[in-house]
């Protein structure tokens, strides 16, 4: 997921609501870590970060996606999923036009090995039902 893009519009939703506190900070932090984001590009995202509305429009659908997999993988890595990284989980989620419950579903597919990749055909095409306003019979 090292797209400058995607990181931008992650840090972007976590400073949406005003609130942009150290968990989410450390979180994305992590993120940044793991996929080889150099903590100097990260510090120049996080000062240059606009607010998330253009920047989610240039996202896929597939890109959201990928973001919302990474997260949960980042969640698990470490064995404990905490309330606060499953709540920004889903403001993310919401940002990026899903419902909240899809972070329950990706985190009940997805392992805690960032190594392990699942069926991303499969996911996608599952995620599409937990689009903001998607119809159930998707």
């Amino acid at each position: 997921m090292k797209d400058v893009v995607k990181f931008r519009a992650l840090v972007g939703i976590a400073q949406a609501d005003g609130d942009f506190d150290s968990s989410e900070k450390e979180f994305i932090r992590h993120l940044a870590e793991l996929e080889g984001l150099s903590m100097k590009e990260l510090k120049e995202l996080l000062k240059s970060a606009e607010k998330t509305g253009s920047l989610v429009k240039e996202l896929t659908f597939d890109d959201k996606v990928d973001i919302l997999i990474y997260m949960v993988k980042l969640m698990k890595i470490d064995g404990k999923v905490l309330l606060s990284e499953i709540k920004f989980s889903e403001k993310v989620a919401k940002a990026l036009g899903f419902e909240e419950k899809a972070i329950g579903f990706l985190s009940g597919i997805i392992e805690g090995n960032p190594n392990d990749t699942p069926n991303l055909g499969s996911i996608n095409h599952r995620m599409r039902k937990y689009l903001v306003g998607a119809d159930d019979d998707y």
